[in-house]
């Protein structure tokens, strides 16, 4: 049986290169999704390890076992470690924060002491000296190439100590180092200052995270590790952890391999519905090889061929195609891996990324391509042969409603379909994801049963419209529902893909215009900008004479701390901004809150609701405000007037009123600020300072709002942190939903790839089954043009149904889906990205009129008289 097997592999080798291609792509995306995850294992290993790779062992505090009081790694506890016998060195891991202020810009930064032990620091001078005296730093090569900076340079400095107390100085860049990898730092400006500095940064009773230990020469480990942990003990610590770097670096990445699991999880869920529909493609090419071998293998038993021997050859051809199928696949995720992390690791923040190839992605990968070509290849052979050599000449009949197996499908897919689908609505309205997932999986699988049933019909529905247009269209409607079964599985595979890729579509299209109104709702305009001085700085950045860096200092800010009608000019000037408003302190009600006013028509130009600004005599606040009425007094007068609330859905806390509001009050003086009181009754009231509120141009993407957020941080002269609002909020949430929706499309691509092969290789078997038929038509006066024109619309009938059929089923999945999602906390806005739809489509017929080139000219280049004399 093994001869004959690889015999009929030679002899139908061209149709069995749709199969190989399926198989292998399928097993490529397994074993690509489990390099994924040890890849991305390894690398933040390589991260993590970082800051440990050069110490023998690391000391600190075991978090995971229980402990009644607050135990503080510090000073006492690293001298006593460093005093074990054996240690040579101890250098804390430890970091704090600061702001450095540069000459293009404002920037946080983790600062960190430059180790005094040369074989436990944690980065390398590339150039310049190490920092020693007070008012000298290094940064790391990234973030100096990024900002402009350079040894030389000064910056200012900025930050607190334990005690309250503000650090302000300026310090000169001494040297630059190399950026670390670690996580914990790597998104930051690095500084690293000397020990003597590094102790204004954390005071008297610093908390280190971890101690770095270097050993003697010859020092023994073990004895060394039970000695430091007994140190640690008698200094307070009650559950000291010793470890070596590699198991301090493993402790670490326990913490990460969570998010990396679910991730994981994720891509195999797409994995598995390429495999899915990859063993559909393999299903129906062995169901129709076996079917055009009917008189061979019917021959076959008639000179004494067990059925067993004979299932068993096509099980072995199956056996040869997988293996071989699935070892492409993987070496084909290798090659794709390497690549990846090749150019991954090229970006200055993914340095550390590694490929890394687990046993399991290339076993799972063999094991599974070739399993699922036999399984596949299984319920054909079995069919084949479970029939009598003479009866072998008749054909099995389709699923029908008419047949046993049909009514089965038909009963099942009913009652899965029904039951899912109720699931699915139920899940909606209760805005219960696990539950509309479910329904929406069983419904799904209830519809595929029940495809047999409708999609020929479907297609043949379809091709009566064409039917009309000449001979060549009608023979191809009737060709594409000729062998339901096989029509069937070729549409199903390619209906599974068009699915889900629809519902991924609808489902993101919506969930993005359902946050966007409900941000438009708790966010009344795009861009907030505060004064600086409400953050206790002038513009630039330098601290308010007298200020400790909190907002508020209890007196009022000088105009170079306060945003007014220059900036606003200023603002009004950048590109991208179609409206800017001035909100200045006005008044204040009886809790000691601040109320603000700038022109009406000035506040219809930029509520993203017009409809929100407050008439005369109102005042608008959030939802949060309980009152229908305040009583409100302007900022130099004591008399109180009544004014009605306005209430909006947005949880913004400042209340705004127009000027002619504000002008009607005793006492009401334009502009100023606000410092820090104390009402009557107790409460305390804030410092108040003018506030900016920008009109965003329309039209604008999600990467043109977040350059806009910083020119107006860059032309006003505050840092990026003072600029917020509904836009960059929007804007990030937009770019992670289209990031998310490009990498799920992408995975899904795989499925509807390998479907599009699926109608390649059904057109493909078709021409060569039909080889007679096609030299008779040819004989009988059908030209080659109208030859391959049949063949041309035969598969765009059979994939256009499947794609509008799947087009259909994935909004329906898509709009419950995102109502079960978001439905909780948002109300759900129906959004169709109709363009994308129809793309689509589009690209699905004009795939399928692409396979059917390469059949339908073999078909065409066969003359009449040589069709003729085939068998």
């Amino acid at each position: 049986m093994l001869k004959l097997a690889l015999a009929n592999i030679r002899t139908y080798s061209r149709r069995l290169i749709a199969v190989t291609l399926a198989v292998m792509i399928g097993t490529a995306f397994l074993s690509a999704t489990l390099m994924v995850n040890s890849s991305a294992t390894a690398s933040l290993e390589r991260s993590i390890g970082e800051a440990y790779q050069h110490a023998d062992l690391v000391a600190g505090i075991d978090t995971d076992q229980p402990t009644t009081d607050v135990e503080v790694l510090g000073v006492k506890q690293l001298e006593a470690v460093a005093a074990v016998p054996g240690v040579a060195a101890v250098e804390p891991q430890t970091t704090s924060g600061a702001r450095i202020a540069t000459g293009t810009g404002d920037y946080n930064a983790v600062v960190h002491p430059y180790a005094a032990d040369a074989q436990l620091r944690t980065t390398t001078l590339v150039s310049g000296t190490a920092p020693t005296g007070g008012s000298q730093v290094t940064v790391d090569e990234k973030h100096a190439e990024q900002y402009g900076l350079n040894t030389g340079d000064t910056v200012g400095v900025t930050g607190s100590a334990p005690d309250g107390s503000a650090l302000d100085y300026t310090a000169t860049i001494t040297g630059i180092t190399t950026s670390s990898n670690s996580p914990f730092l790597g998104s930051n400006l690095q500084v690293a200052v000397s020990g003597d500095r590094y102790a204004f940064f954390v005071g008297s009773a610093p908390d280190y995270q971890s101690l770095m230990i270097r050993l003697d020469d010859g020092a023994d480990a073990a004895a060394v590790t039970t000695a430091a942990a007994d140190a640690l003990k008698a200094h307070g610590i009650s559950h000291p952890s010793v470890m070596t770097a590699q198991e301090r670096t493993v402790t670490e990445l326990a913490s990460f391999t969570g998010g990396q699991d679910q991730f994981t999880v994720i891509l195999l869920v797409f994995a598995l519905i390429a495999l899915v529909v990859t063993g559909l493609v393999v299903m129906n090419t062995f169901a129709v090889l076996v079917a055009q071998r009917t008189r061979e293998l019917a021959l076959l038993r008639t000179l004494g061929a067990m059925r067993a021997q004979l299932r068993r050859s096509v099980l072995v051809e199956a056996l040869v195609i997988g293996v071989v199928s699935s070892a492409l696949g993987v070496l084909l995720a290798i090659g794709v891996m390497a690549g990846l992390v090749g150019y991954v690791s090229t970006l200055p923040e993914a340095s550390f990324a590694v490929l890394a190839v687990s046993p399991i992605s290339v076993i799972a990968g063999l094991a599974v391509g070739t399993i699922m070509t036999l399984i596949a290849a299984w319920a054909p052979a079995r069919r084949a042969m479970s029939v009598a050599p003479l009866a072998a000449l008749r054909p099995a009949d389709d699923a029908s409603v008419h047949n046993r197996i049909g009514k089965l499908r038909l009963v099942f897919g009913v009652l899965l379909a029904l039951g899912g689908g109720a699931l699915l609505a139920f899940g909606a309205v209760s805005h219960n994801l696990l539950v509309g997932f479910f329904g929406g999986l069983l419904s799904f699988i209830g519809i595929l049963m029940l495809a047999s049933l409708f999609l020929p019909g479907t297609v043949r529905a379809v091709g009566r419209l064409f039917s009309g247009s000449g001979v060549p269209a009608k023979l191809a409607s009737l060709n594409a529902v000729r062998n339901p079964g096989r029509t069937t599985a070729t549409a199903t595979a390619l209906l599974i893909g068009v699915t889900l890729v629809s519902m991924m579509m609808v489902g993101a299209q919506t969930t993005k215009q359902s946050f966007g109104a409900e941000l438009g709702r708790n966010y009344l305009v795009d861009f907030t900008v505060d004064s600086p001085a409400a953050f206790g700085e002038t513009f630039g950045g330098a601290p308010l004479p007298g200020s400790s860096g909190e907002a508020g200092s209890g007196t009022t800010a000088p105009d170079s701390a306060q945003l007014g009608d220059s900036q606003a000019k200023t603002a009004s000037t950048v590109d991208g901004v179609s409206a800017v408003a001035l909100l200045t302190p006005v008044a204040q009600d009886q809790k000691g809150d601040v109320l603000y006013a700038a022109d009406a028509d000035v506040l219809a130009k930029v509520l993203n609701d017009p409809a929100l600004v407050p008439a005369d005599g109102e005042v608008l606040a959030g939802q949060s405000e309980e009152a229908k009425q305040l009583k409100v007094h302007a900022l130099e007068s004591t008399d109180s007037s009544t004014l009605k609330v306005k209430r909006s859905q947005s949880d913004f806390s400042m209340a705004i009123m127009t000027t002619a509001t504000a002008k009607q009050l005793a006492g009401y003086a334009p502009g100023g600020s606000v410092a820090e009181t104390t009402t009557e009754d107790g409460s305390y009231s804030m410092a108040a300072y003018p506030v900016l509120w920008i009109k965003a141009a329309p039209g604008l993407d999600s990467g043109q709002l977040q350059d806009l957020g910083r020119s107006l941080a860059s032309e006003l002269r505050v840092p990026d942190y003072q600029v917020t609002g509904g836009a960059m909020e929007k804007a990030l949430f937009t770019q992670v939903i289209d990031t998310l929706l490009l990498v799920v499309s992408g995975l899904l691509a795989v499925a509807v790839f390998i479907a599009l092969i699926g109608v390649a290789n059904t057109l493909s078997l078709s021409v060569l089954e039909r080889t007679r038929e096609s030299a008779l038509l040819r004989a009988l006066g059908l030209t080659r043009g109208q030859l391959r024109g049949m063949l041309a619309l035969e598969a765009v009938l059979i994939a256009g149904v499947a794609a509008l059929l799947g087009i259909v089923l994935g909004t329906t999945y898509g709009v419950l889906g995102a109502q079960s999602a978001v439905g909780s906390f948002a109300t759900v806005t129906l959004s169709l990205p109709w363009g994308q739809l129809l793309l689509v489509l589009g690209v699905s017929v004009l795939a399928a009129l692409a396979a059917s080139i390469v059949p339908a000219r073999r078909a065409a280049r066969l003359s009449p008289v040589e069709g003729l004399a085939t068998e």
